[in-house]
């Protein structure tokens, strides 16, 4: 063998060698990181300090209290008034106490990772659990790194993630960027690096939920029972005063867009959505099995309408679905005066939502019929 050759070998085994050492390096470090995971898990309710944590944390001390939550995305949030809803059913003489669980951006997974700890939690008189189901909303790429994304992001819900994401109809860059994003809050969490955010967000920045839960909008945000008004006392962010500038200079298109939404015919819809599909029913079949009842509904928005409930019950015939999203119907909830944006309605939308709500399901009540409301 000739000094090169030995040379040659030298050079491949430390090449080798190192990718040897590197590669059991890693596996050592995400078995101890998942190991980390399993004896010192995420606890049940986030204590990262946001309404996200603050809602349910109420929600799991006062669960035996609520009969019906209502849960969604920010449609939800900013559009059902529990207190409403309860005196409003109190006047039919149905004794209510219903909490609103609605989350602004709140994706499927999430929904569905809420409602798993909802369920956990075993509340011992929660019999509706009213759900707004938008699965054309997707994780942007820009939280990815947040306490609140990589907090849901398990294995089970990621998954859950990536395959309706792979079946929306957006560009394919759009489908990388948000397969991508969910990939690394997952890896955030696997590899514990949330928990060291929330750690040092809590002992060194002294952020944490118990100083959050003492704001004057978190106070006002538990005694209207988890419902915030889009035209509230708190100061709107940029996102929210962009949507109300675009809504307001744009009500020519507006108008538009409600004259084609009276014209669709949701019966001619065909859903491609199969995974979604069955998403949504195993969300139901879950809840029926602990003796709730879910109650789909859909809010009157022009930015999603999605067909996917509707579709559930034309497929097993078994589901309510309480359908909001008919101007011929419901106008008043399309008036430029009961609207925050294309999405979202304003206080005064919202109250007139939630009477339309308490009516529905009034009439569910008596009926207890499946079917799309109102008939």
């Amino acid at each position: 063998m000739t000094k090169v050759d030995i040379w040659k070998n030298r050079k491949y085994y430390k090449f080798f060698a190192a990718a040897t050492y590197s590669i059991i390096f890693t596996i050592t470090l995400t078995v101890a990181f998942v190991l980390a995971n399993i004896i010192f898990p995420y606890p049940n309710i986030p204590n990262y300090p946001s309404y996200v944590s603050l809602k349910l944390k109420n929600f799991a001390e006062h669960k035996d209290e609520y009969n019906a939550i209502f849960i969604g995305p920010s449609t939800t949030f900013h559009g059902i008034v529990p207190n409403l809803f309860d005196k409003l059913m109190a006047e039919q003489n149905v004794e209510i106490k219903s909490f609103n669980l609605g989350f602004g951006g709140a994706t499927v997974p999430e929904i569905d990772f809420y409602l798993r700890t909802i369920l956990a939690l075993k509340p011992a008189n929660l019999k509706w659990l009213f759900i707004e189901y938008q699965d054309s909303l997707y994780e942007h790429l820009s939280n990815a790194d947040s306490a609140r994304s990589i907090y849901w992001h398990t294995p089970k819900e990621t998954i859950l993630a990536l395959g309706i994401t792979l079946e929306q109809e957006k560009p394919l860059r759009k489908q990388f960027s948000t397969v991508y994003g969910n990939l690394k809050s997952l890896f955030y969490r696997t590899l514990w690096m949330g928990r060291f955010s929330d750690f040092w967000s809590e002992k060194v920045l002294g952020s944490n939920l118990v100083e959050f839960i003492k704001q004057p909008y978190s106070k006002l945000l538990i005694q209207e029972s988890g419902y915030s008004a889009s035209d509230g006392k708190k100061t709107p962010g940029k996102t929210e005063i962009s949507h109300r500038q675009k809504f307001v200079n744009n009500l020519d298109s507006y108008y538009q867009r409600v004259d084609k939404l009276k014209q669709r015919n949701t019966a001619s819809i065909n859903l491609s959505k199969t995974y979604s599909l069955k998403v949504l029913k195993n969300m139901c079949d879950r809840i029926e099995e602990q003796g709730m009842k879910p109650i789909l509904f859909i809010s009157p928005t022009l930015e999603y309408q999605e067909p996917t409930a509707i579709e559930l019950y034309k497929r097993y015939n078994k589901s309510v679905v309480f359908a909001f999203n008919n101007p011929e119907i419901f106008p008043t909830l399309y008036q430029v005066e009961s609207r925050w944006g294309f999405a979202h309605l304003n206080d005064r939308g919202a109250r007139e939502f939630t009477r339309f709500m308490a009516e529905q399901f009034a009439k569910y009540l008596e009926t207890k019929k499946s079917g799309i409301y109102p008939f």
